[in-house]
């Protein structure tokens, strides 16, 4: 999973102010950095309109979005930090929703990857420091360092 993390893919203090908005700013770099095609921004929104990925966790929410393969032309996982939280809707309860402070946007062109990429980035997202202190750096080097380092495989 380590290697799916790149400095060139973390966005910190992006200006928007839903999850639309949010969407299509990441889309259009991710486009524009040869990792996606033109269908993954539509792809994220019914996505998570379906199956949100909201997640409340001790003192922080964080979301996970993610969609199809066929839009995904290099993995990737994208570290997304908004200037101020975002409402998601929650994971286990879509009639719920969170203010989120930080996204971990997912691309992966197998689609069998993805359950156990999920369950290292939730395991991930629970250590409480790890995230604390991403939410806290600004150097885009020492933020995929500091994951890396706590990454399993």
């Amino acid at each position: 999973m380590k290697s799916l993390f790149n400095k060139e893919l973390v966005f910190l203090d992006i200006e928007a102010s839903n999850t639309d908005e949010l969407f299509k700013i990441i889309a259009d770099n991710l486009k524009n950095k040869g990792f996606v095609n033109e269908k993954y921004h539509d792809g994220l929104i019914n996505r998570e309109k379906d199956f949100p990925t909201g997640l409340q966790l001790e003192d922080y929410g964080v979301s996970i979005p993610h969609t199809d393969p066929e839009t995904v032309k290099k993995d990737f996982i994208a570290v997304v930090r908004p200037s101020f939280p975002i409402t998601f809707s929650l994971m286990e309860d879509n009639d719920k929703n969170i203010p989120v402070d930080l996204c971990f946007f997912i691309g992966l062109k197998d689609g069998k990857k993805s359950p156990l990429v999920l369950v290292e980035l939730i395991s991930l997202i629970q250590n409480h420091k790890l995230i604390l202190s991403v939410l806290n750096e600004n150097n885009r080097e020492k933020i995929i360092e500091k994951i890396q380092e706590v990454s399993f495989t």
